[in-house]
């Protein structure tokens, strides 16, 4: 009996083998691939749109089009540090929630790559987002290029800036000539990651190229869009009209903190995501319920440790019940403040859908959050006045009117807070605060005061009496629970090549011009320098002296000696003086330095034959300057305000002539 059923079970198997084999085969036959497994698709993947677009994604992630003219020929080709990811298969992995087609852990030079492909067919568009991870021991900065390949050479073509830093390139258009165009992305509106774009008139590639730190063990994300418009003006419309926060909220928590190309920060307060309704309001009961209607509370009166505050419930977006055993409350407001305490009222009233109106008390709930508003902002700015706490709250602040006080290794200081860009108290570098000054100068030092003084900023009341009036409150905030006070936006990293700048050998960066004279001995005589024709001056080794210094000078004079005083004069371009030590000093660069008085004059000469009667006169001196080199560049900017419009623009030109040359 066993034999006969170990019999039956072997031809069972046979059977099956041969029928699976038969349809593999019989698929072969008429063209077709075995179908894929749940959760897979086969290579490529055939995705159609709404403008009859046939997109085709392939093995490593990259895309084709056909039909309907098609523009891409190979899309949204990946490198990291010149390098290609490799992908070994014919199917790939579909998101059955999102849609997406995954490309999983492709290993690449000592990263691995996972790629999620959007196909968005209503608006004919490729979404990608690239998680790149660092599998090396130490932090790395990646090259990553995104290339895209066409079917037509480009004819108009224009890179697009970003609307909030008009300084950054963010996206890439090109026409074909034939009434399309595509359209690059590679970053979103107010990213500090800033792709930028390789193209030449009449080629068939576009390359995006992106400088990402990484650090060991840690994964980022990439996102970027690929689409197909009309024109390349309708590029950046799709550019400008582009709701990234809608796009970006599609995403799961976690990738979306991963994502540094697009500003991601408004959605979260901390680790906690900001919960919002888009037809009601919401609110979220522990354990994950969520109930939707119209929130009925007309403000919102709360208790902080620096002060009781109220704020209208029209500039209010969310609240978040945060700590378990005494929890408390943050309320955020339309303009990204955060207010930290415990509400006065520790219930919610809630009219539902259906018309009840109920109470949720407080202690039952996790989130809750308005219904998007028409006017409120696409992203928050923070571009005004505020105080960030170690606790999470951010808190708008009016500018204070009294100086602050700050002891510096360059003594004591008295600084206005119209100098003052941002105040860090809580660094990981070091122990003491860090000061950002307006003019992109920072410094270590220490901040005097145990508490600020200072009076909300918005629309905060405060309470008075039997109700409320709008005069701004004054609250008490103790140096030691502050964690950072900006007053103005800090500025991006200085550009040396622009600015004059002392390192310093504790990292602090200066941002000024040397002043006064100093007198240098040297083997051969004692010199006496005018700081400001100083073109660069570096300290000696560590085997030197501490006041042996090599200076170069506005002619390109070269000096070594010994400095008899053993401190710089520093003037920051905040107004801020300083008196810095020598044996501070790694390096002064001033790319635009002072010439001597001599030449002064000369250039005085020459630039005023540029108002000469024969023209000929007027083209030797331009001719003249411009040999002069860069030199020139500070005594023509002085007097271009009094000269006569032609003068003007002959300087112009002879400007632009030597910063291209320099």
């Amino acid at each position: 009996m066993m034999s006969h059923r170990r019999h039956l079970a072997a031809v069972a198997l046979f059977v099956l083998t041969t029928l699976a084999l038969a349809s593999q085969v019989d698929a072969q036959a008429r063209g077709r691939r075995p179908a894929a497994s749940a959760g897979n698709v086969n290579l490529p993947h055939n995705v159609s749109d709404s403008q009859g677009n046939q997109w085709m994604i392939y093995q490593n992630g990259w895309i084709q089009m056909q039909g309907n003219q098609p523009l891409y020929s190979q899309g949204a080709v990946i490198q990291v540090n010149n390098n290609q990811p490799n992908f070994r298969g014919n199917q790939a992995k579909q998101d059955e929630k999102t849609g997406e087609i995954i490309f999983e852990n492709m290993s690449v030079a000592g990263f691995s790559v996972t790629r999620r492909i959007l196909i968005d067919k209503e608006q004919a568009y490729a979404r990608y987002i690239d998680i790149v991870k660092n599998n090396q021991q130490q932090e790395v900065t990646a090259n990553i290029q995104i290339q895209s390949n066409f079917n037509f050479g480009v004819d108009q073509a224009a890179t697009i800036q970003d609307p909030r830093r008009k300084e950054n390139q963010i996206a890439w258009s090109a026409s074909n000539g034939n009434g399309r165009a595509v359209l690059e992305m590679y970053a979103g509106k107010g990213s500090k990651i800033v792709p930028s774009f390789n193209f030449q008139q009449g080629n068939t590639t576009i390359m995006g190229s992106m400088a990402v730190p990484i650090p060991a063990g840690k994964d980022v994300a990439i996102m970027h869009i690929h689409a197909v418009v009309g024109t390349p003006e309708q590029g950046e419309t799709f550019v400008q009209n582009l709701r990234e926060g809608r796009m970006l909220n599609t995403l799961p928590v976690d990738l979306r903190k991963k994502i540094v190309n697009f500003v991601t920060a408004q959605g979260f307060i901390g680790d906690r995501e900001l919960l919002r309704g888009e037809m009601f309001d919401v609110v979220e009961i522990r354990g994950g319920d969520q109930v939707r209607g119209t929130i009925k509370e007309p403000a919102y009166k709360l208790t902080t440790f620096y002060g009781d505050v109220e704020l209208p419930a029209d500039r209010v977006v969310g609240i978040l019940n945060v700590g378990d055993f005494k929890p408390r409350q943050l309320i955020v407001t339309t303009d990204g403040e955060i207010f930290g305490g415990r509400l006065a009222k520790q219930t919610i009233d809630l009219e539902l859908t259906s018309g009840q109106t109920t109470q949720i008390p407080i202690s039952q709930m996790t989130r809750a959050g308005y219904r998007k508003r028409g006017d409120e902002p696409e992203e928050w700015t923070f571009d005004k006045p505020f105080v960030a706490l170690r606790s999470g709250e951010r808190v708008g602040i009016q500018m204070p009117t009294t100086p602050i006080e700050v002891v510096t290794r360059y003594g004591p200081l008295k600084l206005d807070p119209k100098a003052v860009a941002a105040i860090v108290f809580q660094t990981e570098e070091h122990g003491v605060h860090e000061i950002h000054l307006t003019d992109g100068s920072k410094f270590a030092g220490l901040v005097a005061a145990s508490e600020f003084d200072m009076k909300l900023g918005g629309a905060t009341t405060q309470p008075s009496g039997g109700g409320s009036q709008s005069t701004s409150q004054i609250v008490k905030f103790p140096s030691s629970a502050i964690a950072r006070i900006q007053f103005a936006t800090p500025l991006e990293d200085v550009d040396p090549a622009q600015s004059p700048t002392l390192d310093l050998a504790n990292d602090d960066v200066l941002v000024g011009t040397m002043s006064g004279n100093m007198k240098l001995d040297t083997a051969f005589d004692t010199l006496t320098l005018n700081a400001a024709e100083i073109k660069k001056l570096t300290r000696g080794n560590a085997d030197a002296g501490a006041l042996d210094v090599q200076v170069t000078l506005w002619d390109s004079s070269i000096v070594s000696g010994q400095l008899q005083d053993p401190t710089l004069k520093c003037q920051l371009g905040s107004g801020v003086t300083l008196a810095i030590p020598i044996a501070l000093l790694d390096e002064y660069n001033q790319p635009q330095p002072a010439p001597a008085a001599g030449m002064v004059d000369k250039i005085k000469q020459a630039v005023a034959q540029l108002n000469a009667d024969e023209w000929k006169a007027r083209d030797r001196a331009e001719a003249e300057l411009t040999a002069m080199g860069s030199v020139v560049s500070g005594v023509l900017k002085q007097m271009r305000p009094d000269q006569p419009p032609e003068a003007q623009q002959r300087i112009d030109q002879i400007l632009a002539a030597v910063a291209k040359k320099k």
